[in-house]
């Protein structure tokens, strides 16, 4: 949707923090060089999830049912990843080591996007408790330090677990803690 269709309104981050759904978000990704090939050829960006490594699939399947419920046109498939702000290209990984990159700036309707806390992601990548504050933290490695296997949780401490996960698409919360 461009901007000319949403007549004056304010598109701030503030705006975006409350979820408006009417102000389109200027987004960018970092792609390969045949990534970029295939986006001007279809105009469309997809990922396969050929690059996830197998251990993160599982956070990557958690994410993506995330996204089944959070986004109406979500039609599946593995995410792509975009920043709002303008990532730096010299930075390293956002790419394999080597491989040549395009940084690629689009505006998207809100509504195709699940923003969230992108360190906070590490925690369902990693299968870390998202805990909000110390104690809280302290309270969930009192209950499982006990456990041989952190990734085979009791279905009491795993459904915890992936509801902490969640609260990385609450940014105001986040911001709080």
């Amino acid at each position: 949707m461009p901007f000319s269709d949403l007549g004056h309104r304010s598109c701030q981050p503030d705006v975006i923090a409350r979820e408006d759904r009417y102000c389109p978000l200027l987004v960018w990704t970092i792609q390969t060089s045949g990534s970029w090939e295939a986006f001007q050829r279809k105009g469309v960006l997809r990922a396969d999830g050929r690059r996830v490594w197998r251990e993160f699939r599982p956070a990557y399947r958690w994410l993506m049912d995330q996204m089944a419920k959070r986004i109406p046109s979500y039609g599946g498939g593995y995410p792509v990843w975009f920043w709002l702000r303008r990532p730096d290209l010299r930075r390293r990984a956002h790419l394999p080591s080597g491989e040549r990159g395009v940084r690629i700036e689009l505006e998207i309707p809100r509504e195709r996007v699940l923003l969230f806390d992108f360190e906070s992601w590490h925690c369902a990548l990693n299968r870390w408790h998202l805990s909000l504050t110390w104690r809280e933290d302290r309270d969930w490695d009192r209950r499982t330090a006990s456990l041989d296997n952190r990734t085979d949780l009791p279905p009491e401490l795993e459904l915890e677990l992936r509801r902490s996960w969640e609260r990385m698409f609450d940014l105001p919360l986040l911001r709080r803690s």
